[in-house]
């Protein structure tokens, strides 16, 4: 972000009196990632994957909202920058962003959904970030675009890397019917 800008964490107004957390007109809630994520764990496949995936739809469609608003703020040219800043500000871990012919590549360590995750083999817990990248490749891109997490960290051994990783590619045209 420029200078002029304050990051998300000092923009933050904690409103006590509302009971509120807000960044102008957008509200944010404060949880443990152990608490979120722990709800995830208790549900039998499929509605697990199926919460998860409802958690990164949700974030793509309502985080669209804060990517406008950090891209309306520091251009396009910053916002990948200015995701980084706010990712660490809410504590969604230390992201790593690099382009190449593919699309676009999101690293991300110390995902507070994989660290909140008790499950190590019931596959990727990080839909909420790409959800997140979706709404930020979209926003870039301006087309459809889809994101995989190829890596998680909560699929790991524990005290192997806290890595994940994600790829974010236009998304393939649906088939005519």
């Amino acid at each position: 972000m420029t200078s002029t800008c304050l990051q998300l964490h000092q923009r933050l107004l904690f409103d006590l009196a509302a009971g509120q957390v807000l960044d102008g007109p957008r509200r944010y809630v404060l949880m443990r990632a152990d608490v979120l994520m722990g709800a995830f764990d208790h549900l039998p496949q499929p509605a697990r994957e199926q919460a998860l995936q409802a958690l990164g739809t949700s974030v793509t469609r309502f985080g669209a909202d804060s990517v406008r608003a950090y891209l309306a703020q520091v251009g396009p040219d910053a916002l990948l920058q200015a995701m980084v800043q706010g990712s660490a500000s809410l504590g969604w871990g230390s992201w790593t962003f690099r382009r190449d012919g593919t699309g676009l590549w999101l690293e991300v360590r110390n995902s507070p959904f994989a660290a909140g995750s008790r499950h190590r083999d019931g596959g990727p817990v990080c839909h909420a970030i790409a959800g997140m990248l979706e709404a930020v490749a979209q926003t870039l891109e301006q087309a459809p675009m889809r994101v995989r997490e190829v890596r998680c960290a909560a699929c790991e051994e524990p005290g192997g890397p806290a890595i994940c990783l994600f790829h974010a590619r236009p998304a393939s045209p649906e088939p005519a019917h």
